[in-house]
């Protein structure tokens, strides 16, 4: 849980702070990576998005998830990949205070301040031009 509300929420902030597109993420045993739709960041770049997300963390900012009927006109208000063509029942939101809204199916913390921390290891190249962001969360 930690790990992936972490990734929300620093997909959100990198989103934010520099308009930088998250492609997808791995979640590994021992660190996590967010690839970004940039071919590189400045060590800058890195050190803002680590000082925010962890002051949203000290801010101790709610988690929510709720679920939307998929004829709820929010649900074209709430961000995300889409759904499958064939999807059908409710559309599950995660809702990081004033930070993100995003579908997920995934489960996550309800506060902030259950990630304690989120320290970002550095970048790594990543494939078609693109960053990866590594990244440990909480207990890693």
């Amino acid at each position: 849980m930690q790990q992936h509300s972490g990734q929300h929420l620093i997909t959100a902030v990198a989103d934010h702070l520099f308009k930088l597109k998250t492609t997808s993420w791995e979640l590994g045993r021992f660190r996590s990576a967010i690839e970004l739709d940039t071919p590189s960041m400045t060590a800058e770049q890195v050190a803002a998005i680590e000082q925010s997300v962890n002051e949203k963390i000290r801010d101790r900012l709610p988690v929510n998830v709720r679920e939307l009927s998929l004829d709820d006109p929010e649900v074209e208000q709430v961000s995300g990949r889409g759904l499958p063509d064939d999807h059908a029942g409710p559309i599950r939101v995660v809702n990081i205070e004033g930070v993100d809204s995003n579908m997920c199916c995934g489960t996550h913390v309800s506060n902030l301040s259950d990630l304690q921390v989120i320290k970002i290891l550095g970048t790594e190249k990543g494939k078609k031009n693109r960053t990866n962001l590594i990244f440990l969360s909480g207990n890693r």
